[in-house]
């Protein structure tokens, strides 16, 4: 695997890479100047020249058309414009060997809405926050070029290059040397299942996709003719990400639409890669994949061997009983059992039911598995997001429910993931949002959204209105209300005890899970602690032995052991 875009030599000179192998003749061209391009034998284009200067201009020449660069480090003029010449400058890792996936305590943002700004200087700030709330990674949602200034990310369409609109490569070097200077590290969310609709010019140069589509395009190829250097392709973008700038993991996006038939799939070349950049520069490299197939060969070592997989069980099964949604992917829960079922087993489509969305068996049994290979949540970006309103829990349903279901998160052995803004309150919504440039593009997006919520008899909001960006941004003076921060507080409090082990350890035989489908109660108990969950909307009495301290309640606990509607409270072992 070699290096491909614009990279230096090690004579420091300016080397420019393409993969372009159906093609006779490629030129360069640089600022004002043409160069003709060398060809080789595995389908790259090459040319060395003497170092150009940052921020030049270039293009490729393709069959007398001028195309930016698929693997560009720097789209200034937006995603149809240029590319650009750029340093890439790589993070300081001297005394960093990130964080374990036993010790991961997730906090998922988008940078366009995590701050005001919208930008990397700006989420720095917010560091300090994140490090007393007890926050181990950051992960990122998609950072590669996508049209225009706003979107979620998985538009992207230059896969090495950095969006302009939230800062400069300085700029994200130093949020990942601040994080790790607070302790947390900071992965990246990839897209390597389908390009964005947008400027996208890989296509003029290679194969890129094939005849296979994903919800979002066409697929990948990764095992059709050319294949090899579209392989090497995303092996480079993996390498670039981790070991050239300096990413502690990935969170893969959908890689069950990744289809590859080939021996070796690319998904366990790009697994191995990881480990094997981790193990070279000696620090924890995180591997979490989105799977949306329950499949526990995504973790399994003679698998995909990923460190952890996206699960969305658990989330589906507390939205849809609290709730009583019953809409898209919740259609297949709704149960108290269900809640119980991810709690004690990961999956509760595990094989053995139908998933009423898709209409057939789905997911394997996940009870062997260990409980760091599960990530889960009460909220997502993909759980607000794709709502009509992008409403959260919390101000649809109230704050009781809301905490509750936080509850159930922490009390599971499982690996827990915040969504930004939940740990104060916050209720602004998180809108579906875009800002491409081709207006019939953004006529098709407009008219995907209003079928998709047909049904509910209300139009969503139009994703290309700036409003539904700006709506989305966190209200960080929610903070400073006598709410918010009680709220912070409790979150504090509880991801303290998971931090510790007291609290939901990351093995299932150290936790007894039982649920009592009459009172609708939820029972968690460890060596040090005792969670009591209260599902049902009616005040429960449960009797608790002196032997536990209430440590922390989600709301105000009765008398006399009783516990409020929608409510949980943590005790722990009094000491002899």
């Amino acid at each position: 695997m070699q290096a491909v875009g614009h990279f230096l030599d090690d004579q420091g000179r300016s080397v420019f890479r393409v993969y372009a192998p159906q093609h006779d003749a490629l030129a360069l061209q640089l600022a004002n100047s043409t160069h003709p391009m060398q060809p080789a034998a595995d389908g790259y284009w090459h040319l060395t020249l003497p170092r150009v200067a940052e921020g030049t201009r270039y293009q490729f020449i393709v069959e007398g058309r001028a195309y930016p660069d698929p693997a560009s480090r720097w789209q200034p003029d937006g995603v149809h414009g240029a590319s650009a010449v750029v340093s890439v400058p790589q993070v300081n890792r001297q005394g960093w060997s990130g964080i374990a996936i036993e010790d991961a305590i997730i906090y998922e943002l988008h940078l366009g809405t995590f701050t005001p700004e919208g930008t990397l200087a700006a989420a720095q700030t917010r560091l300090p926050h994140l490090q007393a709330l007890g926050i181990t990674v950051i992960e990122l949602m998609p950072l590669a070029t996508f049209p225009g200034e706003r979107n979620w990310g998985y538009d992207g369409t230059y896969l090495f290059a950095l969006q302009p609109s939230y800062g400069n490569y300085a700029d994200l070097v130093a949020f990942i040397e601040a994080a790790h200077g607070h302790g947390i590290a900071v992965i990246l969310d990839v897209v390597y299942n389908h390009f964005g609709p947008e400027g996208n010019y890989a296509g003029c140069f290679a194969p890129y996709t094939k005849q296979a589509d994903t919800p979002w395009g066409a697929a990948i190829n990764f095992d059709g003719e050319h294949g090899a250097g579209i392989r090497d392709f995303y092996l480079a973008n993996t390498r670039y990400w981790l070991e050239e700038i300096g990413f502690d993991g990935f969170r893969m996006d959908a890689v069950s639409l990744v289809f590859d038939s080939s021996p070796t799939s690319i998904l366990r070349e790009i697994t191995n890669l990881a480990r094997t950049i981790g193990e070279r520069e000696q620090r924890q490299v995180l591997m979490i994949a989105e799977h949306l197939c329950n499949d526990v060969n995504v973790t399994a070592a003679n698998g995909l061997a990923y460190h952890s997989q996206w699960n969305d069980d658990l989330n589906h099964a507390l939205f849809a009983f609290l709730t009583g949604e019953q809409g898209r992917h919740y259609s297949s829960f709704g149960s108290f059992a269900d809640i119980v079922h991810a709690m004690q087993n990961s999956f509760v489509l595990d094989g053995t039911r139908e998933h009423k969305f898709y209409g057939r068996l789905f997911g394997t049994d996940g009870r062997q598995t260990h409980a760091t290979e599960h990530v889960v949540h009460s909220q997502n970006h993909d759980q607000i997001g794709n709502r009509l309103h992008g409403d959260r829990l919390i101000a649809t349903y109230g704050r009781d429910k809301a905490l509750l279901a936080c509850m159930a998160v922490m009390a599971s052995p499982y690996v827990p993931m915040l969504f930004m803004g939940e740990e104060y309150g916050e209720t602004a919504p998180f809108l579906f949002f875009e800002d491409f440039g081709d207006p019939a593009l953004v006529q098709a997006v407009r008219e995907g959204r209003q079928r998709e919520f047909a049904h509910q008899g209300t139009a969503p909001r139009e994703p290309h209105d700036r409003l539904s960006f700006e709506d989305s941004k966190l209200q960080w003076s929610l903070l400073d209300t006598e709410e918010g921060q009680t709220q912070l507080q409790f979150y504090r409090t509880l991801i303290e005890l998971k931090r510790s082990g007291k609290l939901g350890p990351r093995d299932k035989q150290q936790v007894g899970i039982a649920g009592d489908p009459e009172s609708l109660l939820i029972a968690v108990q460890t060596d040090e602690s005792l969670t009591l969950m209260n599902f049902s909307a009616h005040t429960r009495q449960v009797p608790v032995s002196e032997e536990w301290g209430l440590i922390l309640s989600s709301n105000q606990p009765g008398t006399g052991g009783l516990i409020p509607p929608f409510s949980a409270h943590i005790y722990l072992r009094i000491a002899d």
